[in-house]
């Protein structure tokens, strides 16, 4: 059993790829191919709730399902939709307690959070569409977001970035030779099955968990980029300034893709914090 194991949890259109090696064992989750009902229900499986309550059931099946996961120390390591998951599963384990495949409950030694929100995501994002000379121009994102999650807008838009298909291609996004956040947001488009993209959002809808960050008493260490075009740098010093334990960094020149881009400043928290719980 290894001393220390790694969760990972991509954001919406993402997969693992998008972090950096780690010198430790680590888990991946990956939702990019998961399609709820209309109600938000997995189909089949209307006893693990909705929306994001589905996500957290089935990191708890994955992680009961990882021998690995057991280890002494676990980190949580989460970026964009996966910080929003990563807050939704603490809280429903009492903000720090998680319980192991053995059925003890375990302890997250350190959680890093990756150009995130604890919401509400759709009234908090700030799509960047210009920048020049220091100034930027942002429009919100919840009247685009209820336009682009009609399944004939999402169906269309796919079959656009994706050369016709709607089959979902997995992407190596280390393979990507210019990671600009417009790039990665394209490439995600081809990773992630388009009905499962509307699942990641209308989970987002509901998301809120500003009111109840206190509870979340893990070490953490919130990463936001200088540069990001979705979630404007103000939303992680909020989010760290709303958390019992933790700091805030803010990378100069990263944007939301920043644990591609700026992989370093990821290996660094992670080492920081596993010295602390050390």
């Amino acid at each position: 059993m290894p001393d220390t194991t790694c969760l990972l949890i991509p954001g919406m259109t993402l997969n693992a790829t998008i972090f950096p090696k780690l010198s430790v064992p680590h888990v991946e989750a990956d939702f990019t191919t998961l399609t709820l009902s209309q109600d938000g229900t997995l189909p089949g499986h209307p006893s693990q709730g909705r929306g994001m309550e589905v996500y957290r059931a089935l990191l708890d099946e994955l992680l009961v399902d990882t021998p690995s996961w057991n280890a002494r120390r676990r980190i949580v390591i989460a970026h964009s939709f996966g910080g929003m998951l990563a807050l939704w599963w603490l809280l429903a384990h009492g903000g720090g307690g998680v319980r192991g495949v053995d059925g003890g409950v375990g302890r997250i030694e350190g959680l890093v959070l990756i150009a995130t929100t604890a919401g509400p995501m759709l009234d908090a994002v700030r799509l960047r569409l210009a920048r020049l000379w220091g100034w930027e121009w942002r429009i919100g994102i919840n009247g685009p977001m209820r336009l682009w999650n009609r399944p004939v807008v999402t169906r269309t838009v796919k079959r656009i970035l994706n050369r016709g298909s709607l089959e979902a291609r997995k992407v190596d996004f280390k393979t990507i030779k210019h990671p600009t956040d417009l790039a990665l947001d394209f490439a995600g488009w081809r990773n992630t099955d388009w009905r499962a993209m509307r699942s990641y959002r209308e989970a987002m809808m509901g998301f809120d968990v500003r009111g109840r960050l206190g509870e979340i008493t893990v070490p953490t260490i919130v990463l936001h980029g200088t540069d990001d075009a979705l979630f404007p740098p103000e939303l992680g010093r909020s989010l760290a300034q709303s958390l019992p334990s933790a700091e805030f960094r803010l990378i100069p020149g990263a944007g939301h893709g920043l644990p591609l881009t700026h992989g370093e400043a990821v290996v660094e928290a992670v080492a920081e914090l596993l010295d602390v719980s050390s």
